[in-house]
């Protein structure tokens, strides 16, 4: 193969990956998105870094956290021992969304942030 050829083709590859990444977000950076939307279409969402707002709320034993945004829209959050402090608050979840066989949905969590204020008193 002679100079020129391989020039070419080294410039194709790169051509090639730059429009394999134009559009995709930072490695890492969590998309926005609600509960809802997860839970309607959380196929397409397998695997992604996250971003979901709602309410921590627990159930059963063993405990499970759940964050809740609106009547029979919630899902999961790990692991526990991360988020039990934030029981009852208003709070941002970052993470990596993942939907298994059968319907479980959960998010791994990797930042949580308090969108609420606690007053003095508690």
């Amino acid at each position: 193969m002679n100079n020129r050829m391989q020039h070419w083709l080294s410039a194709l590859a790169v051509a090639v990956m730059l429009m394999a990444t134009v559009g995709c977000n930072e490695i890492g950076t969590p998309r926005p998105t609600s509960v809802a939307t997860l839970l309607e279409y959380s196929e397409a969402w397998q695997g992604e870094q996250v971003a979901v707002q709602g309410r921590v709320r627990r159930k059963g034993v063993p405990i499970r956290y759940w964050l809740e945004a609106g009547e029979q829209q919630r899902i999961e959050v790990h692991p526990p021992e991360r988020i039990g402090a934030y029981l009852g608050r208003e709070v941002q979840i970052s993470g990596r969304f993942e939907f298994k066989v059968g319907g479980e949905r959960l998010i791994r969590i990797s930042k949580i942030t308090p969108l609420d204020r606690i007053s003095p008193e508690e």
